[in-house]
């Protein structure tokens, strides 16, 4: 039996070995973008700057309070500060301490006017109205020992205006023209009444009653 033979080829059996080291070129245009990113970060200290919020500070005893809030902030680039507190309005003390004093004992206060009216008097601008109105403040005079009133506390404020005058620092001019300071007072003559004076008509009255039934038995039978 005769055995199988393998063929043989011989030659290339690339059939496009003409076109081995072909170049193959494209017309295809290539387009090149740049976008510019302006936001925030895109440069050094562009992001905004944060700002600083005051708290809130509640008056504390609600509107019988003399606490005022106060609050405050401030922002320089990215450091900032903020704070809040309470303040006492002194002026609102004042008028409250002076109806404690005074404010009578049946209804919640001392009773005590002279001394809420002292109290009031310790400001300047009280004390120079109570002065010019001709009540003037409460001045106590250590050898009576009595409070003086009328001409005789304007005598005491001429002779040491320094001590008894509240506010006579911050005005010397005008207290000085007004207490006629360095000048000798007039005598001041009592005003004439158009009247009788009340205890006159308190006796006449009085009188009047005293005789009444003394008339009226006369013509009794």
């Amino acid at each position: 039996m005769a055995l199988p033979v393998a063929a043989q080829v011989t030659g290339d059996l690339n059939t496009n070995s003409g076109n081995t080291n072909s170049t193959i070129g494209s017309n295809n245009n290539t387009a090149e973008s740049t976008t510019n990113y302006n936001g925030s970060g895109s440069a050094p200290f562009s992001t905004p700057v944060p700002t600083a919020a005051a708290p809130t500070v509640m008056g504390g005893g609600g509107n019988d309070s003399c606490l005022i809030p106060v609050q405050q902030a401030f922002q320089i680039s990215i450091f900032g500060r903020a704070e809040g507190r309470m303040e006492q309005d002194p002026e609102c003390g004042r008028r409250k301490d002076a109806r404690l004093l005074g404010t009578p004992q049946e209804t919640g206060g001392l009773g005590l006017q002279v001394s809420g009216i002292s109290v009031m008097c310790s400001s300047p601008e009280v004390f120079r109205a109570m002065a010019l109105a001709s009540t003037p403040c409460p001045i106590y005079s250590i050898e009576t020992g009595k409070l003086l009133t009328g001409r005789d506390a304007y005598m005491a404020m001429r002779s040491q205006p320094s001590i008894y005058v509240v506010g006579y620092a911050g005005d010397p001019g005008f207290w000085d023209a007004f207490l006629m300071m360095g000048e000798e007072l007039p005598d001041v003559l009592p005003q004439e009444s158009s009247g009788p004076l009340l205890s006159e008509r308190f006796r006449r009255s009085r009188r009047a009653d005293d005789a009444e039934p003394s008339g009226v038995g006369a013509g009794n039978p």
